[in-house]
């Protein structure tokens, strides 16, 4: 009777997986998330509070430390749920444009960049991130666990709250 249950039990496991796997194949290895948002503060200023990579595990609610190379070009973060994120940067124009490529211990990797231009009350910025998931697998782990936009939406918040502070 055990040995029927266990069979059973490995069965449905192989399904479940076999499952998550095909559906991974219909998703796109590549997923891109745009949000513009306007803030009530100069470019110069949102701009600081995002270039300053060495602060942001202080207002950031899922980052547990930052570690940033000697000529600042590239860092490490250490999210709280014990994976580990490599950053790059890419390109940077103080008040302008904010451009990095990352790649993650969790088999992701993209690029994240934002674009600030002036406006009357403050800062109209355009957040986009592009993420790539090689692993089918993984598309769809990714897909339950965090869907496209949602690391954008959570650093959005609380870069509006550290802006408020």
């Amino acid at each position: 009777m055990i040995r029927k249950v266990l069979l059973a039990l490995i069965a449905i496991a192989a399904l479940a997986a076999g499952g998550l796997y095909g559906w991974g194949l219909t998703l796109p290895a590549t997923t891109r998330a745009q949000r513009d948002v306007a803030f009530p503060v100069p470019p110069a200023e949102v701009y600081a509070r995002i270039s300053d990579i060495e602060a942001q595990a202080a207002w950031r609610s899922d980052i547990g430390r930052v570690e940033v190379s000697a000529d600042g070009a590239s860092w490490t973060e250490f999210p709280r749920d014990g994976s580990k994120i490599s950053f790059r940067l890419i390109k940077s124009k103080p008040g302008a444009l904010f451009a990095i490529g990352y790649a993650s211990s969790l088999g992701f990797e993209g690029t994240w960049r934002v674009n600030f231009a002036p406006t009357t009350g403050g800062t109209l910025a355009r957040f986009v991130e592009e993420v790539t998931m090689a692993s089918p697998f993984n598309r769809a782990i990714g897909q339950l666990a965090s869907p496209p936009g949602h690391h954008l939406d959570l650093y959005l918040a609380d870069l509006k709250r550290a802006l408020d502070d």
